[in-house]
């Protein structure tokens, strides 16, 4: 947990009283809603009815119709996926929906990382090519694969792009791109990759419709909304922003969840994850479910979420949950070891560094990411960690990066790539995050780069650590009412952040819990008021008084539903003659 952070309260619109009038929510809440940018009632209606018509997607008219070409011809259609979350429930979407319009040759094909990398590289379509495709859909990946496209089109396979990471200057000559970052767009959202392809799906029904088809095969027109389980999850896992749009498509997936209309799959991992489905929470799949398809994905097969999702039956789904469960409990023991190592080979950071990088030999390649976050956690500087590369342990290093607030990462990359073309073998990325390879050779002069290339882009106060806070609750406004407002508002997420507040408290009661003692469970006092708080991650605190910014949530234990403070920052309080929260003896 970060400390001695500055705690700075958000701007409110003007509006807040009018939201709180016009949806009959308390003063708090109101100004939560405003913060994030809500100007009207109607903006806080997540119906389904509201999502956004896929016609502004640049592509889609295209794609669907080639779609609709292959399933009209029986030609075999394969779905080339990635291998995180987003990649996965973007997979079995398209399989699932495809079948469901009647398609009778689809299946899913995902490259392996450790020996093909990211997305349809060329070596990755060889493999394909001898189960004669004739079209292929790539779902959250494909945008640079301009080689393997090319490739595939030479062998009179047709590819259909489907992705929402930035192109480069040169597009792929695929049959047709569906990407929301494509210039021309008018689709007014973020989505991930799996949004994109939900949203393909859409169209494909639409021009079925119009077409006569299902009457005319007497196939069932499916209902869209049967695969917003699948949106939700992919969507919350990939860290989009949760714009109006996202916010509806999670929203209305979880309500599914909730009232149990989701796959077997689905089912078997909230059972191993141990969440109750009918409270289920984009938290619940942010840290319990989507971690546990990943894991396939970070250190064997992403194929195995894949298929434990698209399983009909339950005793399947269970069985292949079980051992999602079981590589995730080995990725979690990987990224403990692996953290402990990077810490202490960074030690104490020089604070003139701006750029950190770290190598050992130990490293995983799957882990890796995780282990750039945890060091981003702790030092605050855009960090890269890289492993042997397990394809080529002596001569590359795979690398994952991760950044802070106001500095772009991937852009951070193509910096370097500019002014040093052959140093950088692959990158790509996002704001936040990135992956790169590099000869190991080549590692000090990255290292000494990537420092500067961070150091030109850092401005003012990019370093420092700030909590933002929707301000201080009055004891008495800190109660169930207000958890559960706040829980009926959501999902909450990136660009859509959870209520954080502020405030002095007393601590009444500490003590250690979890595994290894790794969190802190109080009992904390405040104008006479007293409230229970967890702190993830945390060590008892040597204070009497302490300044707090904490999320509020209802805590559910047999049965029972009570207010909790889910502590964010935690520090000292200091009292106006200067004391540090110290009782004096």
């Amino acid at each position: 947990m970060n400390e001695n952070r500055e705690i700075v309260v958000r701007e409110t619109g003007d509006n807040f009283e009018t939201l709180e009038r016009g949806l009959g929510i308390s003063t708090p809440l109101a100004k939560v809603l405003s913060a994030r940018g809500v100007q009207t009632v109607q903006e806080v209606d997540l119906g389904i009815g509201e999502l956004l018509s896929p016609h502004g997607l640049p592509g889609v008219q295209v794609a669907a119709t080639r779609i609709i070409q292959a399933i009209e011809k029986n030609e075999r259609i394969f779905v080339s996926g990635d291998y995180d979350v987003d990649g996965a429930t973007a997979s079995v979407l398209c399989v699932t929906a495809l079948r469901a319009f009647g398609a009778k040759h689809v299946d899913f094909v995902v490259p392996n990382r450790f020996q093909f990398g990211y997305g349809l590289s060329e070596e990755f379509l060889t493999t394909i090519l001898d189960r004669e495709p004739k079209l292929i859909i790539t779902v959250d990946n494909g945008i640079t694969s301009i080689n393997a496209i090319d490739r595939a089109r030479s062998e009179g396979i047709d590819v259909i792009v489907t992705d929402h990471h930035l192109p480069s200057n040169e597009l792929p000559n695929a049959t047709a791109i569906v990407n929301p970052k494509l210039e021309g767009n008018k689709f007014d959202s973020e989505p991930a990759g799996v949004g994109v392809a939900f949203y393909v799906m859409i169209e494909i029904r639409r021009q079925l419709r119009d077409l006569g088809y299902f009457e005319a095969t007497n196939i069932s027109e499916p209902n869209m909304t049967e695969w917003l389980d699948l949106v939700a999850i992919g969507t919350v896992a990939d860290m989009v922003p949760l714009d109006r749009n996202n916010r509806i498509l999670v929203e209305n997936g979880l309500k599914r969840m909730r009232r149990g209309r989701l796959r077997p799959g689905i089912i078997a991992l909230c059972e191993v994850a141990q969440r109750q489905l009918d409270t289920l929470s984009a938290d619940d799949i942010g840290f319990a479910l989507a971690p546990r398809i990943n894991a396939a994905g970070r250190l064997e097969d992403i194929s195995t979420g894949i298929r434990a999702l698209l399983a009909d039956d339950i005793k399947e789904a269970r069985q292949l949950c079980d051992r999602l469960n079981e590589i995730n409990q080995e990725r979690r023991s990987l990224q403990h070891d692996n953290t402990n190592v990077a810490l202490d080979s960074v030690g104490d950071v020089d604070q003139s560094k701006c750029g950190l990088c770290v190598f050992n030999r130990d490293f995983h390649e799957g882990i890796v990411g995780l282990v750039a976050s945890r060091l981003v956690e702790r030092w605050y500087r855009p960090t890269v960690v890289f492993a042997a590369a397990q394809d080529n342990p002596q001569e590359l290093l795979k690398g994952s990066a991760r950044s802070v607030n106001g500095i772009h990462i991937r852009d951070v990359l193509a910096d370097i790539a500019a002014d040093n073309p052959y140093l950088m073998l692959s990158f790509g990325g996002h704001a936040m995050a990135a992956g790169l390879t590099i000869k190991r050779s080549s590692l000090t002069r990255f290292a000494a780069l990537f420092d500067q290339a961070v150091k030109n882009r850092v401005s003012d106060g990019t370093f420092d650590q700030v909590t933002c806070s929707d301000g201080e609750l009055a004891a008495q406004e800190i109660d169930e009412d207000l958890a559960r407002a706040i829980e009926k508002y959501g999902p909450w997420g990136v660009g859509f952040e959870a209520p954080v507040f502020h405030g002095d408290f007393e601590i009444v009661s500490q003590r250690s819990v979890g595994k290894d003692a790794a969190h802190l469970k109080l009992h904390l006092k405040k104008d006479g008021f007293v409230f229970d708080g967890i702190a993830f991650g945390q060590d008892r605190v040597d204070a009497d008084v302490v300044t707090l910014a904490f999320g509020l949530e209802l805590n559910r234990y047999n049965g029972n539903e009570t207010p909790q403070l889910n502590i964010k920052n935690i520090d000292p309080a200091v009292d106006p003659h200067g004391h540090n929260g110290r009782a004096e003896a």
